[in-house]
């Protein structure tokens, strides 16, 4: 009975995963109907997009993961404020990484070398990094069991 109960919250756990990944994605979707005609050719176009890529990651990581905790695994800690910072601050150190690479080449049309090598090669990695990091941030006070502020985990 032991391995089966180890195998469902492991399932659970990659389901809870999955469905962070997916909502973050959605958020980002979300953000691009909304501003669809955006100017990316920028490098103020640019850094809005790594605004909205960080913020999608944020929003779509804790919602879910929040809402899982309190809804499907109701023994866990919240830990609210300190897993809100640690996916802000995990999802934040890849595109912070990224603003060197960005600025470091000159901004173009369509073919230029900013477009070849930052938004077709570094972005995408990064933005993965980003968001794989962010998961990681989220899951790492309940695993150091950081004291929280109150009874309720905030």
């Amino acid at each position: 009975m032991g391995v089966i109960k180890f195998i469902l919250r492991l399932v659970g756990w990659l389901v809870t995963i999955i469905l962070q990944i997916a909502v973050a994605f959605l958020i980002i979707f979300l953000f691009s109907v909304i501003f669809a005609g955006a100017d990316t050719q920028s490098r103020l176009g640019w850094l809005a997009l790594l605004f909205v890529i960080w913020v999608s990651y944020v929003i779509g990581i804790n919602l879910v993961g929040q809402a899982a905790f309190r809804w499907v695994w109701q023994g866990i800690r919240l830990l609210t404020r300190q897993r809100l910072i640690g996916t802000a601050i995990g999802a934040l150190i890849p595109l912070l990484i990224l603003l060197p690479i960005g600025y470091s080449v000159p901004v173009g049309d369509e073919g230029t070398r900013f477009y070849d090598l930052v938004s077709n090669n570094w972005q995408p990695i990064l933005a993965q990094a980003s968001l794989f990091a962010a998961i990681v941030g989220f899951y790492v006070p309940g695993i150091l069991k950081i004291k929280s502020g109150s009874a309720t985990g905030d």
